[in-house]
């Protein structure tokens, strides 16, 4: 059967609103300038993507300062002044990002033709805007996360390097392409064991490869003898595991090679040898094993159950729910003393390698600050200072919220401070509220600012019976329809359970019910909360 289609020409649009169609279709919006008078004209997509009216737009060609952010106020001047001049380019076009009133930022794609008169002189531009921020976010942080990632390897004081299924170097950092007598990595790409060593020593490498790939079970800590063409033999410490893609499906082999010639040539490998390799062993499979949970993004989901007694007795609880494999939410128990146990929590901006690697970063110093455990502020000031400093040398753009409570058995009092983070809920008598205090406990998110000060207070333990902190996954949860649960929905439903629930049922019970919430839609971020039981008095 044929298809035949008879054209109505009165229900043919004018050309004015055939071009409407058009825009509204890419969802682009038109402006026009007038470059004699300066007047500029937007079309309503335009003013909605400028969050502005047509009585409060500003003229995005002569309000530069105000309209764009400063690292993009030169680049969007050089191609304005290239259109303006006499003679100068036909065609505009930066992509640039936007400073809104309310103060958030939006990439804008803004394209544009000139018009000229017989001089030569501008007369007129117009063209289309776009709005590009999803597509430029996702691209950042694609970009962020191969630089963390290759940083990472690079840094890494060993050999490091994945293989494909035919045993090929794929990827590689500095120090292996050195090793090899190469001048960079890219030049190891496609080599494999046999272009570098003797056939002996490369059979077995690819035996042992092999077995790797087809087993799915690692070669782990082996001293090996490379044997080379043309130089000196060397001993290496190797570990290898399957290379696994996202999939599961085996893409090859991943390996951390450790030299240790040095050490097995000299007199004293049968005594400080076997404790320097258990030192260098243990060095790089940390490392491993930080690049491994990367990849794998295999995450620890035990809860861990303290109880301390020193005057009061606390039980504590924990839920930790990762919304993917790459999570940025985390806590720790610190135990300070007899009578006292410090509490942490933090959420780390956004998802995936960057989150993860700030949370192996926020770790480190976390150990570095442990003198500092029992006053909140100040091991938040540490925290803060350390971290600005590693990301402000690595030219990059992070943050985390953080809340540290300290839990005096003795004296009965919490000393707290935060850093960007909500304040816990308390429940006390079938009522749950939300932590308060008169002073400005709640500073600057962790690595933004450098030697902030933050600022503590205290709580008596007569406020509560149970105490919960969490971060903003648990609340910020939405339904099928876009609806948030709420710190209020949170608050409200763990006031409706029983006083004498234990709190580790109450968390379970709470993201039990958060999660049928959701819906088929998950949490859409990770879920930590910390539960806080005051049992009562020991007599």
């Amino acid at each position: 059967m044929g298809w035949g289609c008879r054209v109505d020409k009165e229900m043919i649009p004018p050309e004015e609103d055939r071009l409407e169609l058009a825009l509204r279709a890419s969802n682009e919006g038109i402006w026009q300038w007038r470059v004699s008078d300066h007047s500029v004209q937007y079309s309503d997509r335009v003013l909605g993507f400028l969050d502005c009216s047509s009585d409060n737009a500003p003229n995005i060609f002569t309000d530069i300062d105000r309209c764009f952010h400063e690292n993009d106020r030169e680049h969007f001047k050089r191609v304005l002044e290239g259109v303006l001049k006499q003679d100068g380019k036909e065609l505009f076009g930066v992509d640039i990002r936007f400073l809104k009133d309310s103060g958030s930022i939006s990439w804008l794609r803004i394209r544009g033709a000139c018009v000229r008169d017989d001089e030569g002189y501008p007369l007129m531009i117009a063209g289309s805007i776009i709005d590009i921020s999803r597509r430029k976010e996702a691209e950042l942080a694609l970009e962020e996360e191969r630089h963390l990632i290759r940083m990472l390897i690079e840094n890494i004081p060993n050999n490091v390097y994945f293989k494909d299924m035919d045993s090929r170097f794929v990827m590689a950092n500095q120090a292996t392409a050195e090793k090899m007598g190469l001048k960079n990595s890219a030049e190891l790409i496609g080599k494999t064991d046999h272009d570098f060593f003797t056939a002996q020593h490369a059979d077995k490498s690819r035996r042992d490869e092999l077995e790797i790939m087809l087993s799915g079970h690692p070669q782990e800590s082996t001293v090996e003898r490379e044997t080379w063409v043309g130089q000196e033999d060397s001993y290496v410490i190797t570990t290898k595991i399957p290379w696994y893609d996202r999939r599961g499906n085996v893409k090859g082999t991943f390996g951390v090679t450790s030299d240790v010639s040095a050490l097995v040539t000299t007199q004293l490998r049968l005594s400080k040898v076997a404790e320097e390799l258990r030192i260098r062993n243990r060095i790089y499979e940390e490392e491993l094993q930080l690049a491994h949970d990367i990849q794998r993004a295999v995450l620890d989901d035990e809860i861990p159950d303290i109880s301390i007694q020193g005057g009061h007795q606390l039980s504590f609880a924990t839920k930790y729910i990762p919304a993917s494999e790459m999570a940025g939410d985390f806590y720790e128990v610190i135990p300070i003393s007899k009578t006292e146990v410090g509490l942490l929590i933090c959420d780390v901006m956004g998802h995936g390698v960057r989150s993860a690697l700030i949370v192996s970063m926020l770790r480190g110093l976390l150990e570095r600050e442990r003198d500092s455990a029992r006053l909140p502020e100040w091991l938040l000031y540490g925290l803060n200072d350390g971290l600005y400093r590693i990301l402000n040398k690595s030219g990059i753009t992070m943050f985390a919220t953080a809340l540290y409570m300290v839990f005096d058995l003795e004296a009965g009092r919490i000393n707290y401070s935060s850093a960007g983070h909500p304040m816990p809920m308390l429940k006390k008598d079938g009522k749950v509220s939300f932590l308060k205090s008169d002073q400005e406990v709640v500073g600057p998110a962790l690595g933004l600012l450098p030697e902030t000060p933050y600022c503590g207070d205290s709580l008596s333990f007569d406020a509560f019976n149970q105490l919960y902190l969490y971060t903003d996954g648990i609340y910020e949860a939405e339904n099928a329809h876009g609806e948030q649960f709420g710190r209020e929905g949170v608050s409200d439903f763990i006031a409706e359970l029983e006083d004498d629930m234990p709190v580790q049922e109450v968390i379970d019970h709470l993201t039990e019910m958060v999660g049928e919430y959701c819906g088929g839609n998950g949490y859409g971020d990770d879920v930590c909360m910390l539960g806080v039981e005051l049992a009562g008095v020991r007599g």
